[in-house]
C-alpha cells in the first residue's frame, strides 16, 4: 500500500516503517542467540554428559573454591586450569568474602577486577552453587545474540540489511569463548554497545556501557580512549565530561581490593603479555613452521593446523582494521578504534600467542571491529575472504571440539 506524502496516513506509515527496522535487529537477535544455545547445549549435553562445570576447564593444581567442595566437576588430570575456572570461582563468591575464595584465584585483584561477568552468573544463578556454572554458560548464549542484534544495528546504520548481525556466528573467537565459560563475550558485546551508541549520538549509553565494561576486561580502556578522542576531533565537548569519569568505577572497585588484598602485587602483566611491535607475531609464526620451540611441548598435528588457520585469520582481522584505520570517509569512531587496538594488538607476546584458545579470546574485539568494517567498507573482496574463512574455521571447531580438542 503507498501513501502520498500529505495524506494524514503517512506519519502513521512512517511510525509502522521505522517501528519494524527497529524490531528487524532484535530478530536477528533472538535467532543468532537461539542458534548458539542450541550449539551450547551440544557440547554440554554431548560432550559433558549435562556437566556444564566441563565449560569451566577446571584443572587439579590450585585449590578449588570452598563453594565447589563436593559437587560434581569435571576436572582436567594434570592441567593448571582455564580462564574459566577463576570465574566460577569468582562467580560462586563475587565479592571474596569467603577467604577461601581468595585462596582458590592466581591473583585476587586481578580476578577481583573483572567482576561484572561473575557477578551477573551470582545474580542469574540466585547466588546458588549448582545454578551457577548454568549460568555461567547460559550468559554468553545470551551475550551472543546481544551481538547479533548489535551487528545488525550498525548494519542498518550502514545502508547494509540488518541479516548481517547473523554473521557473528561466523567468527570463530565467539564460540571459543562460548566453550570455555569466560568474560570476553561480555567485553566485547559491551564494545558494540558502544560503537552503536556513538554512532547514534546516545552519550549516556556509551558512557554507560564504557563504565561497566571496565570492570569486564582491561581492553575496554582502548574504547574508552578511541571515544575520547574521536569526542574531541568531533568537537562532541558536552561529551568530555561525562567520559572522563568513565574509568571511576573501576578505581574504586581496585582500590577497595588492594585494600582488602596489600600483600598482592595487581597482576597486569604487561612485560609478560607485550613486547616489541611484531615480535611476538614473528616468533610465533617460526613457531607453527617448526623452526622455534613450542611453549608446552610439541602440539598434536591436528591442532598446529587449526591454530596456524587460526593464526592466519588473526592477521587478516589485523589487516582489515588497518585498511578501516586508513580510509578516509569511514566512521571516524571505528577509524580511531581500529588504530588503537592495532598497538597492542601488533605488540602481542608469545605468552597470548601460545594457543589458538587465549590469543583468540583476549583479541574477541579485533574480530569484532574487523566485522563491524567489513560493513563499513564497499570494497567486497576482503570481507568476504573474512568471512567466508571465519565461517570455515567456526564449523572446523565445533566439530574438532567434541571429538579432537581435550
Amino acid at each position: 500500500m503507498s501513501t502520498r506524502a500529505g495524506s494524514p496516513l503517512s506519519p502513521l506509515v512512517r511510525q509502522a516503517q521505522e517501528l519494524g527496522a527497529s524490531r528487524r535487529p532484535v530478530g536477528i537477535g533472538f535467532l543468532t542467540g537461539l542458534i548458539a544455545l542450541l550449539v551450547w547445549g551440544l557440547v554440554v549435553f554431548g560432550k559433558y554428559q549435562g556437566n556444564p562445570t566441563g565449560l569451566a576447564r577446571i584443572g587439579d593444581q590450585l585449590p578449588l573454591s570452598p563453594r565447589l567442595q563436593g559437587a560434581d566437576l569435571v576436572i582436567l588430570a594434570g592441567k593448571r586450569g582455564n580462564d574459566g575456572q577463576q570465574f566460577l570461582s569468582l562467580a560462586l563468591d563475587p565479592l571474596q568474602q569467603l577467604p577461601g575464595t581468595s585462596a582458590a584465584l592466581d591473583n585476587p585483584i586481578y580476578r577481583g577486577k573483572r567482576l561484572l561477568y561473575p557477578l551477573l552468573a551470582w545474580l542469574a544463578g540466585l547466588g546458588q552453587p549448582a545454578l551457577i556454572p548454568w549460568s555461567l554458560g547460559l550468559i554468553n548464549v545470551a551475550l551472543i545474540g546481544c551481538c547479533g542484534a548489535l551487528v545488525a544495528a550498525w548494519a542498518q546504520l550502514e545502508q547494509r540489511s540488518p541479516q548481517w548481525g547473523l554473521a557473528v556466528l561466523a567468527l570463530p573467537s565467539y564460540w571459543i569463548t562460548l566453550s570455555l565459560d569466560t568474560a570476553d563475550l561480555l567485553a566485547t558485546t559491551l564494545l558494540l554497545v558502544s560503537a552503536v551508541a556513538y554512532r547514534s549520538q546516545r552519550s549516556g549509553a556509551l558512557v554507560a556501557s564504557l563504565s561497566v565494561a571496565l570492570l569486564s576486561r582491561e581492553t575496554g580502556l582502548l574504547a574508552w580512549a578511541s571515544s575520547g578522542l574521536t569526542s574531541l576531533w568531533e568537537r562532541r565537548w558536552s561529551w568530555l565530561l561525562p567520559l572522563s569519569l568513565v574509568p571511576i568505577p573501576l578505581l574504586a572497585w581496585t582500590t577497595s581490593l588492594k585494600a582488602r588484598f596489600p600483600a598482592t602485587a595487581d597482576g597486569l602483566l604487561v612485560s609478560l603479555h607485550f613486547t616489541w611491535p611484531g615480535l611476538g607475531i614473528a616468533t610465533k609464526a617460526l613457531q607453527l613452521l617448526g623452526l622455534a620451540p613450542l611453549p608446552g611441548g610439541p602440539m598434536p598435528t591436528t591442532e598446529r593446523l587449526f591454530d596456524s588457520l587460526c593464526f592466519g585469520l588473526w592477521l587478516l582481522s589485523l589487516g582489515l582494521l588497518l585498511v578501516v584505520a586508513l580510509r578516509p570517509g569511514l566512521n571516524r569512531w571505528l577509524r580511531l578504534t581500529a588504530a588503537i587496538y592495532l598497538v597492542p594488538a601488533l605488540c602481542t607476546s608469545t605468552q597470548i600467542l601460545a594457543r589458538f584458545p587465549d590469543y583468540t579470546r583476549v583479541w574477541i574485539d579485533v574480530a569484532s571491529l574487523a566485522l563491524l568494517g567489513c560493513l563499513s567498507l564497499r570494497p567486497r573482496l576482503v570481507p568476504s575472504l573474512f568471512v567466508s574463512c571465519s565461517i570455515a574455521l567456526s564449523l572446523a571447531y565445533l566439530l574438532a571440539s567434541l571429538f579432537a580438542f581435550r
